[in-house]
């Protein structure tokens, strides 16, 4: 399969990788191959899982920039454990490939903005001068956990989130590590009691700002704001989510749909997205903070045609189906379509599906147990992670009445 057109000869050999961590950081996987070979190399694997299904596949699709396109990533801390004598007490970074566990303590890194490695860096200091123990993943104590960051590419806006464990931080001195270095517009800090190693927080305190940001999207001819909360969902390239976006929105024109469902919605970036060509859009989302941003969102952009529904698809997905919408996108996470929600599409589902996936491999197992019942007319691969193995692949099944079922 021919990929990526437009590039210079160049980009065909082999380059040095950027980032003097690639091969031990967790982040990037292909910085050794050009951005040709890396498009060629998600193509192979996508038209590899699919094409057995029927599945009519094209050209990948390059990202609007191959460099710092990342609107958010999670950092963690961690401890240098047992203690090197005259070493670093701490680490802050990500992890290393195949080694939950441990940190590698990053001094750049070339996927979010250039401030990056400064506030790192800055975090550190502040943590060892004030004497704030790193959390350690397998002794489970410790107090500082991650640092998350999120970016409005197009706003400008930005989000630095501390996720620490139960305890006292010193706030003021925490705001001004933060602020020597990067321009956040808001600073928030978050609070994991469990003994999950996740940034995912029981409480939220906004220390500095409101405690959220606000994106923009330039899709058909609009301008869409989005306001993003620190735990709620939004594709975390933005150019990319143009892209995606501004497909989804012509192919569901193409449709004409009166009613449309959002399964997995997050901050209703997809919902809002195709209100202009919809009578009607519902949504549904499992994280509550996301539904809420959803909401805001529909309000903010003055689209009246739009409503969200908290809980998990499986659960919602009929009562949702019962409301006679034509058109269904579907947007899960890595994992796929719980299995209960295949069982309802096949038996109920809409006239079309868009079924927009992050993983392959769960994509090309949930049209196998939809096959009989819904059949590919047409897909899309979208490279929305450079420099990484991830893809991004978008697939429109149109119904074809009940047949053999693979679940």
């Amino acid at each position: 399969m021919s990929c990526a057109t437009g590039m210079s000869a160049s980009s065909s050999s082999v380059p040095k990788p950027r980032c003097r961590h690639f091969g031990a950081c967790g982040g990037c996987q292909l910085q050794d191959l050009s951005y040709e070979q890396q498009l060629l190399s998600k193509s192979e694997r996508v038209e590899r899982l699919l094409k057995p299904l029927g599945v009519p596949l094209g050209q990948a699709r390059p990202a609007p920039q191959a460099w710092q396109y990342r609107n958010k990533m999670e950092f963690s801390f961690g401890d240098v454990y047992p203690p090197a004598p005259g070493g670093p007490a701490l680490k802050l970074g990500l992890k290393p490939q195949g080694r939950w566990y441990e940190i590698l303590d990053l001094s750049e890194c070339f996927l979010l903005s250039e401030e990056t490695p400064g506030l790192l860096e800055s975090v550190r200091r502040w943590a060892v001068e004030e004497g704030l123990p790193p959390f350690n993943s397998r002794r489970r104590v410790g107090l500082l956990r991650h640092l998350v960051l999120r970016e409005g590419k197009n706003s400008g806006e930005r989000m630095v989130v501390l996720v620490t464990s139960p305890g006292d931080i010193p706030r003021q001195s925490f705001i001004d590590a933060v602020l020597r270095a990067y321009p956040a517009t808001t600073i928030v800090r978050g609070v994991n009691g469990k003994a999950s190693d996740t940034a995912v927080c029981d409480r939220l305190a906004a220390l500095l700002g409101p405690g959220f940001i606000f994106e923009e999207l330039r899709l058909g001819g609009r301008r869409l704001r989005y306001r993003i909360s620190p735990q709620s969902f939004f594709q975390t390239n933005t150019g990319g989510a143009e892209a995606l976006y501004s497909l989804l929105l012509e192919w569901a024109g193409e449709l004409g749909p009166r009613a449309a469902l959002d399964l997995y919605c997050g901050g209703g970036g997809i919902a809002l997205a195709l209100a202009g060509v919809c009578g009607k859009v519902y949504g549904a989302e499992l994280n509550a903070a996301a539904v809420e941003d959803a909401r805001a969102n529909a309000e903010l952009n003055a689209i009246a045609n739009a409503g969200f529904f908290t809980g998990s698809v499986e659960t919602l997905l009929p009562s949702l189906l019962a409301l006679g919408a034509d058109l269904a996108v579907v947007d899960p996470p890595r994992a796929g379509l719980h299995p209960a929600a295949v069982k309802a599409l096949a038996a109920g589902g809409p006239p079309s599906l868009l079924y927009v996936s992050c993983n392959p491999e769960s994509l090309a197992r949930d049209l196998g147990a939809l096959a009989g019942h819904y059949s590919p007319r047409r897909a899309a691969v979208l490279d929305l992670f450079p420099q990484t193995r991830h893809v991004e692949t978008v697939v429109q099944l149109d119904r074809t009445g009940s047949g053999p079922s693979l679940l």
